[in-house]
């Protein structure tokens, strides 16, 4: 519970961080802005209105549907159950007194009419922001392919599930003139917006440096170029990069991710690709070793974000790398999609209803 000096030093800062402008855009831009959108639907037949005082009136009235409307349902019921306990108090007060002053009722309902402006102008606030992060996670959307690469030697699947408005997972497969397909997989540091930025920019340096030169080498020296110069202290971005050959053969290199797993016809894992490394954008100058092999007919590489083996259901228990491995044993005759939409059958059965903490992506490359 807050000290009473706790609230005086607030008291001090809210004074002293106040300016003549605040004040003055809370008037001239904040409420004529708040206004405005709360009573789009009905400002047209307000402005027809020829009287004044009906206008005042229908206005108001459109201000507190506008409000009500962009509430949650269980919140409308709370507002509703609110705005009836206020009059009802009140008018049990006017009740008390034998002669009760008009003065009174103006003041309680200036109160109360400044109250649910303040309410209004807050709500718009979040109900921006909102649209702002809905059309971040729709860029986010546009930049995850849905639909695979074709190709004669690989079979292609994928899975993404974000934690929060806006993901920092990212993939992408992208196939190359001389036959090659490169493919990016990657997991932003953080979560929401911040995380997005930085997988957005590591996207786009990636596509940007393919038309230049894709080798393994040069892909993860020009990201971590820019990531270092455009990322802060805490923003890195742990991915693996892969070039598939026509042939079945594979150069990955990988960047403070996970490895990845190499699964035999059988359905064993046969391989942990990919050590302990720094991930990209944390310092300049760096190198990653790049891994050569190659999958015979019905192997597969299996990709995964941390979000997956960290899950946590709500008993706290892992979902965990032995059980991923033990998953990618089922179906082994199956083809990269059935990989996919098993384990992530299973991670939701895992979960259940508790929400991810982090976002969740599969990819798995099957050689036909």
């Amino acid at each position: 519970m807050p000290l009473f000096r706790d609230w005086v030093d607030l008291g001090k800062k809210t004074v002293n961080s106040i300016s003549t402008n605040d004040v003055t855009n809370l008037y001239v831009l904040e409420w004529p802005e708040t206004k405005k959108m709360l009573i789009a639907e009905h400002s047209a037949d307000i402005d027809q209105d020829p009287k004044r005082v009906r206008r005042w009136a229908r206005t108001v009235n459109a201000v507190f549907y506008g409000l009500v409307k962009r509430l949650a349902p269980h919140r409308r019921v709370l507002f509703f159950l609110s705005f009836v306990s206020f009059f009802l108090c009140l008018l049990s007060i006017a009740k008390e007194m034998t002669h009760p002053p008009f003065w009174l009722f103006v003041e309680v309902a200036a109160t109360f009419l400044v109250m649910t402006a303040l309410l209004a102008m807050e709500l718009i606030d979040k109900i921006k922001f909102r649209d702002e992060l809905q059309l971040a996670r729709d860029l986010q959307a546009s930049l995850i392919p849905k639909v695979m690469p074709p190709s004669d030697t690989w079979d292609i699947a994928a899975f993404n599930r974000i934690a929060n408005t806006v993901g920092g997972d990212i993939y992408d497969f992208v196939p190359l003139e001389d036959g090659r397909v490169a493919v990016l997989f990657g997991d932003a540091s953080g979560h929401g917006m911040a995380a997005g930025l930085v997988m957005a920019v590591a996207h786009a340096a990636f596509r940007t440096q393919l038309e230049v030169d894709a080798s393994p080498l040069s892909i993860m020296a020009s990201l971590n170029r820019i990531l270092c110069r455009t990322g802060g202290s805490r923003s890195f971005f742990s991915c693996c990069y892969l070039q598939l050959s026509s042939d079945g053969t594979y150069l990955a290199t990988i960047a403070g991710h996970p490895p990845i797993l190499k699964i035999d016809a059988e359905g064993k894992v046969v391989e942990h690709i990919g050590r302990g490394a720094y991930p990209l954008g944390v310092k300049g100058g760096l190198t990653w070793e790049i891994v050569a092999g190659s999958l015979a007919s019905g192997e597969r590489l299996l990709l995964h974000s941390d979000g997956l083996t960290e899950a946590r259901n709500a008993t706290d228990r892992e979902f965990g790398d032995a059980y991923v491995e033990t998953v990618a044993g089922w179906h082994p005759e199956g083809g990269a999609a059935t990989l996919v939409d098993t384990l992530v059958t299973e991670w939701r059965v895992f979960m259940g209803d508790q929400p991810p903490d982090d976002d969740v992506s599969i990819a798995v490359l099957r050689r036909r």
